[in-house]
């Protein structure tokens, strides 16, 4: 009995070997890397409307400019961006504070100001809002670009939620003179 030949064409095996190695690079273009993998997940909303991620709800009250800040017996001058904000922790409260918040505007970051007493690195609580504001010093020369306030519980965001707020910065409204809201309790 003869026994049949089950050899593939050289042909075919080439083209089986050229076509597996297009969908191994087409799977390598499909993975993430591992910034995307460790990336915050953004919980989008707009200027009045709560955000509420892990363990952090905010809700972004009120945004306008100034160019001489007060807080208490603080001042300076400058371009200055307030922020009103009431953030509380959701779930627990052990070790929770607004320990991320930043604006990008047009890829640049901003940190918030710590020289002002604020909102930012305060202890928050589970299910009560604290209402306060955020300052951030912006270069003289910017007033204009598309802005994203980010908040979040951590510096390190990795792998967290953190609420994103997007607005046109030219659109906000600039006051020769302004007040950095008192950091206390949000009334019911």
């Amino acid at each position: 009995m003869a026994r049949a030949d089950r050899t593939l064409p050289r042909w075919a095996a080439w083209s089986i070997g050229a076509g597996l190695v297009v969908a191994a690079w087409f799977v390598a273009l499909a993975t993430p890397g591992e910034e995307q993998i460790q990336a915050p997940m953004p919980v989008p909303v707009a200027v009045g409307e709560e955000g509420v991620g892990r363990n952090l709800a905010a809700t972004v009250t009120d945004v306008r400019r100034t160019s001489e800040l007060h807080a208490g017996d603080w001042s300076a001058e400058g371009n200055w961006l307030i922020v009103d904000v009431e953030v509380a922790a959701v779930t627990s409260e052990d070790v929770v504070n607004l320990g991320h918040a930043e604006i990008v505007i047009d890829g640049v970051r901003y940190g918030a100001s710590d020289r002002p007493d604020s909102l930012s690195g305060q202890p928050l609580s589970a299910g009560v809002a604290t209402r306060g504001g955020l300052a951030f010093e912006l270069p003289a020369s910017l007033d204009t670009g598309t802005a994203a306030l980010e908040l979040a519980l951590s510096s390190d965001r990795r792998l967290d939620s953190m609420i994103v707020v997007d607005f046109d910065l030219g659109a906000v409204p600039t006051a020769p003179r302004d007040e950095l809201p008192e950091t206390g309790w949000a009334n019911p």
